[in-house]
């Protein structure tokens, strides 16, 4: 009786070829181009494969393995798969309903050892068919022994010697009577030391108690017809054996009844199912550890299919809508967030359903769109990953939902803490450059006063005309206008509100180099500007973007100071980098910083000054960051310093919406 081994695939031609040659004689080995073809013989009742390989490059093995077992349960079906889809494939065949341990994945690495293994399940096959034969033929003859006792007990001696099964006859108590050599083989005794002694003396003393029962369940059942089968473990010299062991009544004396036993080795049966428990058992564990670990994570974790119905939430989820595990799962989304809260994620589980993994950030009244118990306005940020089927189909997504209230909060703080460092620093440096201004605004005063007293003289002495008095007016009028221009910018350079919007930044380099005109005329270094003209506006807060200037400009005139006027020079540039960002550098000639300076220049309180605070880098820095650029300090090749700050030229608080 022949095994009929089938391989679907499109390219194992040489896999094909060497297991003819190899696999023992009798196994017929076909190789299938078509799964319709396959179908069609299973179907039709013919070319049914006791074995079926599916290759590599065989599509959804899964559901051809499900179908296949639909037509015939018997078949046992190995699939190949590389070693990053072993793990999917053991948990789709575990938790399929129509698949059993008969469906087994197998990452093919050598075509000896795939051998070793069909061989073995091929032995399985035959062992179990020479096993149903066999029963089928000694339940024939021992009904025609009725009849023909003589010529019937000669045929079945015959046939009993013959058979790869092990037979014995024992008596009620468990004596062997006589055994067929398959037995002998099994039990690793000749024929002599076997007869008069008892079966359950040759298995360990666990087993021994086992089998008294099953004989004495035989023994004394009332329905004579039934069999008892139960596997037992017995000791050999090469290791455990498995046996499975059928015990009936084969006939019936005046003392009393004559058993029959068959043995049939399933060790490597066996084996299989105990390193399927194993495997069971540890994806088990592992799935309780990281339930464990999921329940214990405090953001909000949940699957959710194609159909929009929660599969898994975590503790963290229940608890945010305040429902228990049964009145979500199953459940639609909606269902569970409300439809109010479920128009503002709309968008982005169309997204993900697509097959775009997606981040945002919401703020959400509660009181107004989420079934949340408590009554305030939070912050979230979300993350929604799709889940593809083999085939690359979006089957589902995971969401990530975390509750950064508390850091939205602590960034406000943070942000309002930064803006009175810098109205301070402000306050500061109006402080240090008090002598401009007061210089500044003497002059237009200066020139008011004389055009006024000017015009008092003329018409006391009545030597003007209209027109002379109407120009002194006009001189005073455009002298107030300056000092008003002056005083304006000293009040917007000292406020406190953080006001954004788009501004160009050369113009705010001119104005800072404007309220700047004492340090340099103090310090007179070479002031060069290469300000590129078709820059896009930031958007940023001009008075906060203008301090920073004045910072850098002012550091940059302090570092020159100990070098001679001839080799001061300041040079002031605006960019726009490659990724779109519009960039400021501030070049000086200065002595530089060392390695170690650069490292801890913008930690707060560390200065280069002997009067310095050691703030104003940190608020620089601090400002820049919270803007979405970034500040950088380097040396110049040539001597000297530069430090470049970059801002970006779009609402950075908008970019995930």
């Amino acid at each position: 009786m022949s095994s009929r081994i089938s391989l679907f695939s499109t390219n194992d031609e040489p896999l094909l070829e060497y297991l003819n040659l190899n696999l023992s004689a009798g196994v017929f080995l076909e190789h299938i181009d078509t799964i319709d073809d396959l179908y069609s013989r299973m179907e039709n009742n013919y070319g049914i494969p006791d074995i079926l390989i599916l290759g590599l490059a065989v599509q959804e093995p899964i559901r051809i393995a499900e179908h296949t077992h639909r037509i015939s349960k018997s078949t046992k079906i190995i699939i190949f798969c590389l070693s990053n889809q072993e793990d999917v494939l053991r948990e789709s065949i575990r938790f399929s309903p129509f698949l059993s341990s008969d469906v087994s994945a197998y990452i093919f690495k050598e075509k000896e050892e795939f051998l070793t293994i069909l061989q073995n399940q091929v032995n399985v096959i035959e062992n179990q068919r020479n096993y149903q034969a066999t029963m089928v033929e000694v339940e024939k003859e021992r009904l025609a022994s009725i009849t023909n006792q003589p010529l019937v007990a000669n045929y079945l001696d015959k046939l009993l010697d013959r058979i790869p099964i092990g037979i014995l006859n024992i008596d009620s108590k468990g004596k062997i009577l006589n055994l067929n050599p398959s037995a002998q083989r099994l039990l690793n005794h000749d024929e002599r030391s076997l007869i008069g002694t008892y079966l359950f003396n040759l298995f360990p003393q666990k087993e021994l108690i086992e089998i008294k029962g099953l004989i004495n369940d035989v023994v004394n059942d009332d329905n004579r017809n039934d069999n008892s089968s139960e596997i037992f473990c017995f000791k050999d010299p090469s290791g455990n054996l498995y046996f499975e062991m059928t015990i009936s009544i084969l006939s019936y004396t005046p003392i009393e009844p004559i058993l029959n036993v068959i043995l049939q080795e399933v060790t490597l049966k066996v084996q299989e199912e105990s390193k399927r428990l194993i495997v069971e058992k540890a994806l088990h564990q592992s799935e309780q550890q990281l339930k464990l670990v999921i329940n214990a994570i405090p953001e909000l974790i949940a699957y959710v299919d194609q159909d929009l119905r929660f599969q898994f939430n975590n503790k963290a989820y229940e608890k945010w809508f305040g429902r228990t595990r049964e009145e979500i799962i199953g459940k639609k989304v909606w269902e569970v967030i409300g439809e109010k809260s479920y128009k503002i994620i709309e968008h982005y589980v169309k997204r993900v359903l697509s097959g775009e993994t997606v981040t945002f950030e919401e703020k959400l009244a509660f009181e107004e769109k989420l079934n949340y118990p408590q009554k305030r306005e939070v912050f979230i940020r979300s993350t929604y990953i799709p889940n593809f089927s083999e085939t690359g189909d979006v089957i589902g997504y995971v969401l990530l939902t975390s509750d950064i209230t508390q850091s939205k909060r602590d960034e406000e703080l943070e942000k309002k803490h930064m803006l009175e460092l810098a109205h301070t620093s402000r306050i500061i440096t109006i402080g240090e450059m008090s002598s401009q201004l007061a210089h500044e605004l003497s002059q237009p005063l200066t020139s008011i006063e004389a055009y006024s007293r000017a015009c008092i003289t003329l018409i006391q002495k009545d030597q003007t005309t209209e027109g002379e008095i109407l120009n002194a007016l006009e001189n005073v009028s455009s002298q107030a206008i300056r000092a008003q221009e002056i005083m304006h910018e000293l009040r917007n350079f000292v406020k406190k509100e953080d006001s954004r919007k788009c501004i160009c930044i050369n113009d705010l380099i001119k104005s800072a180099i404007k309220l700047l005109q004492l340090e340099f005329q103090e310090n007179d270094p070479a002031i060069e500007l290469n300000l590129r003209g078709d820059l896009p506006e930031v958007f940023a807060d001009r008075i906060l973007i203008e301090q920073i200037l004045i910072n850098l400009i002012k550091n940059a005139i302090e570092a020159m100071r100990t070098l001679a006027v001839s080799e001061r020079r300041l040079l002031i540039e605006s960019s726009k980098s490659q990724n779109g960002e519009v960039s400021v550098s501030v070049h000086d000639s200065g002595p530089g910083l060392s390695e170690y300076e650069i490292n801890k220049i913008f930690e707060p309180f560390y200065t280069t000054k002997p009067e310095g605070m050691g703030m104003g880098l940190a608020i620089t820095r601090s400002i820049i960051h919270s803007h979405g650029g970034d500040l950088i300090v380097n040396q110049n090749s040539h001597g000297g310093t530069t430090f470049k700050f970059t801002l970006p030229v779009e609402d950075i608080e908008f970019l995930g919406e």
